[in-house]
């Protein structure tokens, strides 16, 4: 099978198992926002912001740095299995021992005993994460897809079932550690038919690792900062109602295309590894991912930022509608970061994660004053606003600081990589406004949802089949059956 075709492969079925995960985690979320009141649903959301640190540590960036590089020898897999592990224990002693002093910091001494059992996973995790990397390297995403689609319906069925009869936040971190065994096990039980683990230990054989992982760690430590430390300044000066209620309009408008744009960022980044050393034909295909990433999320999140009154009533309760204008800025602010995605994917292929985490230091100094300052003046609403500003000047900066360095002189193909999805998704974006203002109070509410969704899914499709857009007819291909059909889109 050529590298196109594992790659399209890979990106099926990494996109029917994502798919599949964020509707498992949204009905999930909705349900616990729904048995939860806002104390607890804080307290699981603030737990889980303080594990994605510990987890990032974790990892140390040893699994990207495995499909990073073209040869690996057996010696050095197990060196760096042997190191995820220990690296796993040390995360879980020191999270388990801080786990009061977080607390105490956060003015939330009711985390400390969800930050402790949350903490047992990094015993197990590690000895799974390996095995998913080689995976990865080879391109078999439909295995990957398959381990992980079980361990979060397992997870899923634990958290929906013992939250009914207990709503605490306990149940859900259950569910959690639940997930994490599973997806452990799976790993573990096909890896192992791979390739098992030795006795060797030699850290001086796995040097170029460690140091491609020390740059990405260190990047993703900035990164989560920037990412997270709204929901931790909230926590602490508002307590865990108004960091939960933030953290359920970020899980919204945020989280999904984070999880949605890995489904073509991860499969391409082996592929991106592959020719990593033409840099023509990697920025072409640069651009025309981050075009493609803009198509799939501008539409989703231009829409429900028209459609958020409506959304949070009717998913969420009336108990969570001050969360409507937040919900409405943070859909702006998961637009801006969709398209800086598949930076990473670029970075990582060329080993310069080094940029990344240079360009995040300097986010960091921008973030920490404006979140801080903006909670204390405002708020939640301050806090986002201040997200909001920093990430469009990140957007802006982007290019001449990360992209410019690894393809070259290219700021207009930028541009209009970024220009493309916005046109398009523009009539989705006055169909479905103009028609919640015609009818509102007209009909119900569920209806009136309905009827602005799908007129903006009919407007969307109808764009897509209409334009003749090279790189639009480009992705119609797959979708064209008639042999009369492809050739009059050839001919455009």
């Amino acid at each position: 099978m050529s590298l196109r075709e594992k790659t399209l492969s890979g990106a099926k079925w990494s996109a029917i198992a994502t798919v599949i995960i964020i509707g498992l985690g949204l009905i999930q979320m909705t349900l616990l926002a729904r048995l939860f009141d806002g104390h607890q649903f804080g307290l699981l959301t603030i737990s889980l912001v303080i594990i994605a640190l510990a987890d990032t540590l974790c990892d140390f960036g040893i699994a990207n740095s495995i499909i990073q590089r073209k040869e690996i020898s057996y010696g050095e897999l197990t060196t760096l299995y042997w190191l995820n592990v220990g690296l796993g224990v040390l995360v879980f002693v020191a999270i388990y021992l801080l786990s009061d002093i977080i607390a105490g910091l956060l003015h939330n001494p009711d985390l400390a005993p969800l930050i402790k059992t949350l903490s047992l996973a990094f015993v197990v995790t590690p000895h799974g994460q390996q095995f998913r990397a080689l995976m990865q390297k080879e391109l078999e995403f439909n295995k990957i897809g398959a381990i992980e689609t079980l361990s979060v319906l397992a997870g899923f069925t634990f958290t929906v079932i013992s939250a009914r009869y207990w709503p605490v936040a306990m149940t859900a971190i259950l569910g959690y550690l639940v997930n994490s065994a599973v997806r452990t096990l799976l790993f573990g039980w096909f890896g192992r038919k791979i390739y098992r683990p030795g006795l060797h230990f030699s850290l001086r054989s796995v040097a170029p690792n460690l140091r491609f992982g020390a740059w990405l760690t260190a990047d993703s430590i900035i990164n989560y900062v920037n990412t997270n430390l709204s929901t931790l300044a909230l926590a602490r000066i508002l307590g865990a109602s108004a960091a939960g209620g933030y953290n359920l309009a970020w899980n919204v408008a945020v989280v999904p295309p984070m999880k949605l744009n890995p489904i073509i960022t991860r499969v391409l980044f082996p592929a991106f590894a592959k020719i990593q050393d033409d840099t023509a034909k990697l920025r072409t295909n640069f651009y025309k991912l981050l075009s493609v990433v803009g198509i799939i999320n501008f539409p989703a999140l231009l829409g429900l930022m028209v459609v958020s009154n409506n959304f949070v009533l009717l998913v969420f309760g009336e108990k969570w509608m001050a969360i409507v204008p937040v919900l409405q800025l943070l859909c702006v602010v998961g637009l801006l970061r969709s398209v800086g995605n598949p930076i990473g994917s670029l970075l990582m292929a060329r080993a310069r994660v080094d940029l990344s985490f240079k360009f995040n230091v300097f986010k960091t100094f921008l973030f920490i004053p404006a979140i801080l300052i903006g909670g204390h003046l405002a708020g939640v609403i301050g806090v986002t606003l201040g997200f909001l500003l920093v990430q469009i000047l990140n957007t802006i900066l982007s290019y001449f600081v990360m992209i410019k360095p690894v393809v070259g002189p290219s700021y207009k193909q930028y541009l209009q990589s970024l220009w493309l999805p916005l046109r398009l998704s523009l009539p989705t974006l006055i169909i479905s406004y103009a028609l919640g203002d015609l009818l509102a109070g007209r009909i119900s509410l569920p209806l009136l949802f309905a009827a602005q969704v799908a007129a903006g899914v009919i407007s969307f499709g109808l764009v897509l089949v209409l334009s003749r857009n090279s790189l639009v007819v480009e992705m119609k291909k797959p979708f064209c059956r008639s042999d009369k059909l492809k050739t009059l889109l050839r001919a455009h």
